[in-house]
């Protein structure tokens, strides 16, 4: 395998790595896992460490996909200004959870495509939690929004057509796709106790509701809008000038 090849798989390394450590977490776990390696480990002391390095390592993996893809001028100006935007909007908009960042990070995928998709969704929560807090907590939205991101590139794919009431929906549903694994951190980073985990994920129910409730509304009041400005730049993009 040449040079150029290897550079361009580099992001199967850190997702290996995360995978492993998953393996390794499962195993540890088991009581009656009696390799002498593992019997003095605690695991459940470092289940919040593992899970951020986890996060970390997906999140990686993620970049480095994408990484090689070499974008143009134009297309890294309005992945700063779609960031720039949806990371403002969590600053600006005083109702808790209520924000458009899942929707424009959707749509920026679904019309740019994952490369742009993914940076939107990974500098958003980087820049606004600047001023927010920064934290564990931050890995975890980066990771997820990433997710969205490359989601509404395979959205698009699928559905190239999609009318505005279906994009809403799928809008919504991402809401509890983003705030669960959340949840979830918020348990392992707080206790390992299964027992009241399911009091954390129904705690958090409220908040991801509401969250769900903004994409929808956002999406339903300037998603046509929003996508066919961000069609309009992109075709111009797409225009090859010849002598």
């Amino acid at each position: 395998m040449n040079e150029a090849k290897m550079q361009g798989r580099i992001w199967i390394a850190p997702l290996l790595s995360a995978i492993l450590i998953l393996i390794f977490v499962l195993l540890a776990s088991i009581p009656s896992f009696n390799l002498p390696l593992f019997v003095h480990i605690n695991i459940s002391f470092y289940y919040s460490i593992l899970s951020l390095i986890v996060a970390t390592l997906l999140l990686l993996s993620i970049v480095l996909r994408f990484e090689e893809n070499t974008l143009g001028v134009k297309r890294l100006a309005v992945i700063g200004a779609v960031s720039a935007l949806s990371a403002a909007s969590r600053l600006v908009i005083p109702i808790p959870n209520v924000k458009p960042c899942t929707f424009l990070i959707i749509a920026t995928g679904y019309v740019f495509g994952a490369e742009e998709g993914i940076m939107v969704g990974v500098l958003t929560p980087a820049v606004s939690n600047m001023f927010l807090g920064q934290g564990p907590w931050t890995v975890w939205q980066m990771l997820l929004w990433a997710l969205a991101g490359w989601s509404g590139d395979m959205l698009r794919k699928h559905y190239p057509n999609i009318s505005i009431e279906a994009f809403a929906a799928y809008n919504f549903v991402w809401g509890f796709i983003f705030g669960t694994p959340l949840d979830f951190f918020t348990w392992i980073s707080a206790t390992n106790n299964f027992q009241v985990l399911p009091e954390y994920l129904l705690a958090g129910v409220p908040w991801n509701l509401a969250d769900a409730l903004g994409n929808l509304f956002f999406s339903l009041a300037i998603g046509k809008q929003t996508i066919w400005i961000l069609e309009k730049y992109r075709r111009r993009f797409d225009i090859e000038f010849r002598d």
